[in-house]
């Protein structure tokens, strides 16, 4: 077998050439791959059952939860965190604040909020993803995040990020600097309640799992709360989001 770990890249493009394509198959592992359960199995048309097979033959012996997804950007999980994150930036242009969003994610059961997250994993790496696609001629509209990122707000590493962080201290200070970057796109909105802040977030996952559903990208509904679950620390007890919008 031959394996990608790619989440943007189209793996049947990695594919041509190869002079055994039904052995080549996507194993998206999740960082950092030694502690997280889900391994995304991406098969291309070309890809054989019998490779298909052997991928969740693997995830099992490295005591992984497989997920079988389809090609499109991001896969099941890549895809629905860039919805979710669009929408924090929602609620921010609307004038919620960064930190009120953020408490409000881990209220309803995450380890951080959506901005806390990006400042750990650092902001350029989807305004990398988002640069290459206007490169290619795809619309990528500018995001809050391109904006920090422009500045040098990469996050912890670089000091700043959605928030300022002091030398060798992780805890997350509100920023001015950050509130001035992007004080000329913010508007006044209404002030919503923690639990509604994390019905629009938790709602716009769904919505865009029901997306993927219906394009075949997931084989069905828990299958996406399986990715949700144990690769981006969606609050076990809830469900996921599919199952949170059914109830």
């Amino acid at each position: 077998m031959l394996a990608t770990n790619t989440s943007y890249l189209d793996p049947r493009l990695i594919a041509e050439g190869l002079p055994h394509p039904d052995r080549f198959i996507g194993l998206h592992f999740f960082s950092p791959a030694n502690v997280m359960k889900l391994l995304e199995i991406v098969p291309t048309p070309t890809t054989s059952p019998e490779t298909l097979a052997t991928g969740f033959a693997l995830a099992r012996q490295l005591g992984k939860i497989p997920v079988q997804a389809g090609i499109c950007d991001g896969f099941i999980g890549n895809r629905i965190l860039k919805r979710y994150r669009a929408e924090a930036e929602t609620l921010v242009r609307d004038g919620t604040p960064i930190a009120a969003v953020d408490a409000a994610m881990r209220a309803h059961g995450f380890a951080m909020g959506p901005f806390e997250a990006q400042d750990l994993g650092g902001l350029d790496i989807a305004y990398l993803q988002r640069e290459g696609a206007r490169a290619s001629g795809q619309d990528a509209p500018e995001t809050l995040g391109d904006i920090l990122v422009r500045a040098g707000r990469k996050g912890q590493k670089t000091g700043g990020g959605w928030y300022d962080y002091a030398p060798g201290d992780r805890t997350p200070k509100p920023s001015d600097t950050t509130a001035g970057l992007l004080a000329g796109r913010i508007t006044a909105g209404p002030t919503l309640t923690a639990e509604g802040i994390a019905s629009r977030l938790t709602g716009a996952m769904a919505a865009e799992g029901k997306a993927i559903l219906e394009e075949g990208i997931a084989l069905k509904p828990s299958d996406i709360d399986l990715v949700e679950v144990h690769g981006y620390g969606y609050p076990r007890w809830r469900g996921g989001p599919m199952f949170a919008a059914e109830g």
